[in-house]
């Protein structure tokens, strides 16, 4: 076929001017033919928000007769949505320490067999970077890392002696993405950072990525030099998760408008935010140089307990699955072709005397959403759920082009 298509261009090319001597690379030019010919590649990348394990999880998600913890049914309608993207994201705001007991609030120590879950429902990148990464210490911090890349997922924010990476870079599709992540810092303690309140020692701040507002000029240059070694490796997008903000506000602050704005002239194309622990907006900031970098402020409670009868606010039960189709064009283009967003409702009910826990995409019409529901009461708290979440993100100002979007209709269209 290659001998067939140099054939073709040096006719072509004779043919077009016979008495002219031509020079030229022979595969240069059939690589310029083929792409010419290639179609776009495009890719899916999902993320959510903040995945908490509280004290009534870890009772319901408890297996007397086998004696084990499984997560699996907290995804089960979910699953499907995640699984399907080429790359998916979250933020594990937990520890993994390896053995009991088994915490929450307000230091995180849950089982190993949560990430089994995180795995099965197709995560690939977990953030370990957030306000408890060092509740169980620089033990429960390493260990994490270990777990999670033991069990195939790739990690971002935090590393251990084995692991060292301040970024990383993956390429699906002949598109190359890199990530990473930070978290907000705490006031300092003497000379010592402090991670939530705790005290993290000198020889521990390397493995962690973090900034603290009070020194943010000098974190920023540091985030600035790790977009410059990824633009060396050539990345077509890069992506940066961050936990900021204040928790429980809808609305993001100064902080993590001024920490986007600065993000987006060094070149990051995409921003994802947790922490608030309540779904804040998507917006889109252009540079200086007219460059666009998607921002989601906050992704809001992927899996949690916080609901209005203890933390006293609605949102905390809400979150999105966000999805971001990359396109990368024959010529090597990369742009977001479309954003789109799944809302979600962590559905909590009792069956037998026994907390159940369900993530909900609340996509489904009323009909549908009152089987998997039950009660009224159940119904109307989930349609006020997804009313809260649409108003917030399609109403915000500038991104009116953001709807509810189912992504198996594309598959379904297709079949």
């Amino acid at each position: 076929m290659k001998k067939i298509i140099s054939i073709i261009i040096i006719n072509i090319i004779i043919i077009s001017n016979p008495f002219t001597v031509y020079s030229f690379d022979e595969s240069a030019l059939i690589k310029e033919f083929k792409k010419k010919f290639e179609k776009n590649k495009e890719i899916d990348i999902v993320a959510v928000g903040d995945i908490m394990v509280h004290g009534p999880q870890l009772r319901a998600q408890y297996d007397l007769k086998n004696k084990l913890y499984s997560f699996e049914d907290n995804f089960k309608y979910i699953k499907k949505y995640i699984e399907r993207a080429d790359i998916a994201l979250c933020n594990l705001e937990t520890t993994l320490l390896g053995y009991e007991p088994y915490t929450s609030y307000p230091k995180f120590n849950s089982p190993d067999n949560l990430v089994d879950a995180l795995k099965n429902s197709g995560f690939d990148i977990i953030s370990t970077a957030n306000n408890h990464s060092f509740d169980t210490k620089a033990i429960g911090m390493f260990r994490t890392v270990d777990v999670l890349l033991n069990k195939g997922l790739d990690v971002i924010g935090t590393r251990n002696d084995n692991y060292n990476k301040d970024y990383i870079i993956k390429e699906v599709k002949g598109v190359k993405v890199a990530f990473t992540s930070f978290t907000y810092e705490t006031k300092k303690y003497g000379k010592n950072k402090t991670i939530n309140g705790i005290v993290l020692p000198k020889k521990y701040e390397t493995y962690i990525n973090t900034f603290s507002y009070y020194n943010l000029e000098n974190d920023l240059k540091k985030m600035e030099k790790i977009i410059k070694k990824m633009k060396k490796e050539k990345v077509d997008l890069i992506i940066f998760f961050f936990h900021w903000g204040n928790e429980y506000h809808n609305q993001p602050n100064e902080h993590q408008k001024l920490i986007a704005k600065k993000l987006s002239s060094y070149g990051v194309d995409i921003i994802l935010g947790s922490h608030p622990h309540v779904i804040q907006p998507i917006t889109i900031i252009k540079n200086e140089f007219g460059k666009e970098t998607a921002v989601v402020y906050s992704m809001g409670n992927f899996l949690s307990n916080q609901r209005y009868e203890n933390v006293k606010n609605r949102s905390a039960e809400d979150g999105i699955v966000v999805d971001f189709k990359i396109i990368k064009s024959y010529k090597g283009e990369v742009s977001i072709k479309k954003i789109s967003y799944i809302p979600t409702w962590v559905y909590k009910r009792y069956i037998n005397g026994k907390r159940d826990y369900k993530i909900l995409p609340l996509i489904h019409n009323n009909n549908e959403l009152k089987k998997l529901v039950g009660e009224e009461a159940n119904l109307n708290r989930a349609l006020n759920s997804r009313k809260n979440t649409t108003n917030l993100i399609e109403y915000n100002k500038g991104i009116g082009q953001i709807k509810v979007y189912n992504p198996l209709e594309d598959i379904d269209d297709k079949q």
